[in-house]
């Protein structure tokens, strides 16, 4: 439930940035769909079919690449108690979803019927999945909820000024105990359905301090820092289990406005396992493992979200941000995993930036071989504090500007 309290907070700072909001968002960006199909669940090393799905979604285009919605999933599938039997069970998925609209991004195309070369969007999501109490026979189990991630592909086809047809597909990363589980959990959902649009074109003007040209406002990174494998921040500044360990990281991104930032990063490479307590006196340091974490980030520029103002060279970019997270050695395992964090930019000359970084990835307990102190699957993760340097390729338009009558180098 924290993440997705995390990513309405920053549906909140967008909704209370009414001195900017062009620079925001645009007005009438509001879509509400509609769709329904089927699913296929997969875990402890079988699967079944489930029908039907359905879904409904209500969300807001933030520029003309990048939606937010809020999502509500239902499934009707057999749970892993009545794996074989006829009877189903009701599963329950709420998100909060970035998807990105890759044509805006790279081709600016708008306003065709199939919007070339190929209509899709990523769908990234973040959010809680429900199932109640059922019974197999006349045996009955308990209901289960937990933590759920989201990957998936959202594909439009314009039926008109206000609505289009759509094909999405979504893969739900389950944990591995949810349902009775005891392996890799996934529920894959497709579905067909209609989108309802509030405007036909909101973004057919360009909004001031927005990325004119394709080739302009891309970054690329590298840093190093420092990485905490926590367990409920269990042994964080006592120095018990070597649980600090160096870490290094490379992004890739654009500045899309003087607001909206996104970024992909490769982060991670080194960890432990949870340091174990053999006696009053004694202890076991948990076992290294390698593993990497690959996520996109949504990016809030705060310090030009009231108003763009010229020669400011420090910008704060609090985000969040999903993906999927690899364990390579010892444990081979592959998942999804979360991260919220902030990003302090500072302006160097026109081609480079200094940045610090300060990011928490939240990953399932049994990614990092145990849960935390309290038990609970959202106290493990990797709280890391980078430094780097972003290289800016092409004009850089939105991320600063020199004062007027400026005589800066």
């Amino acid at each position: 439930m924290k993440k997705f309290l995390l990513i309405l907070v920053l549906a909140g700072m967008c909704a209370g940035a009414q001195a900017q909001k062009e620079a925001a968002w645009a007005e009438n960006t509001f879509f509400m769909s509609a769709g329904v199909g089927g699913a296929f669940y997969q875990h402890s090393g079988t699967s079944q079919m489930g029908i039907p799905a359905g879904g409904l979604y209500i969300g807001r285009w933030l520029m003309k690449p990048l939606a937010f919605r809020i999502a509500g999933d239902v499934v009707m599938a057999p749970s892993y108690y009545q794996n074989g039997g006829s009877e189903n069970s009701l599963f329950l998925m709420g998100s909060a979803e970035f998807m990105w609209d890759v044509n805006a991004t790279f081709f600016h195309v708008y306003n065709k019927t199939f919007q070339y070369p190929f209509p899709f969007y990523p769908l990234i999501g973040l959010g809680v999945a429900y199932r109640p109490a059922g019974k197999v026979d006349t045996t009955a189990f308990g209901a289960d909820h937990d933590f759920q991630a989201m990957l998936g592909l959202h594909m439009p086809v314009r039926l008109g000024s206000r609505w289009d047809a759509f094909l999405e597909y979504k893969c739900f990363f389950l944990p591995q105990t949810f349902d009775g589980s005891y392996e890799n959990n996934y529920m894959h959902t497709a579905m067909v359905g209609l989108t309802r649009r509030w405007s036909d074109n909101p973004y057919s003007r360009r909004t001031a301090f927005e990325s004119r040209s394709t080739s302009d406002d891309w970054f690329a990174g590298f840093g190093a820092g420092m990485s905490f494998s926590s367990f409920g921040f269990e042994h964080m500044f006592d120095g018990v289990g070597r649980l600090w360990i160096p870490t290094p990281e490379g992004m890739f991104g654009r500045n899309y406005s003087n607001v909206w930032t996104i970024r992909f990063e490769l982060s991670g490479f080194f960890a432990r396992e949870r340091y174990q307590q053999i006696d009053d006196t004694t202890g076991r340091t948990g076992r290294w493992y390698t593993y990497n974490y690959l996520h996109a980030d949504f990016m809030l520029n705060v310090s030009h979200l009231m108003n763009f103002n010229r020669g400011v060279k420090w910008n704060f970019l609090p985000y969040l941000g999903a993906g999927p997270i690899v364990r390579y050695s010892s444990r081979p395992m592959f998942t999804v995993a979360a991260d919220a964090g902030v990003m302090a930019r500072r302006y160097i000359d026109q081609m480079g930036d200094f940045y610090v970084d300060l990011k928490y990835v939240m990953a399932p307990p049994r990614f990092a071989g145990s849960t935390g102190v309290s038990g609970g699957i959202f106290s493990v993760g990797y709280p890391m504090l980078t430094l780097g340097y972003l290289y800016n390729f092409g004009h850089s338009t939105t991320r600063y500007r020199m004062p007027v009558n400026s005589t800066q180098k």
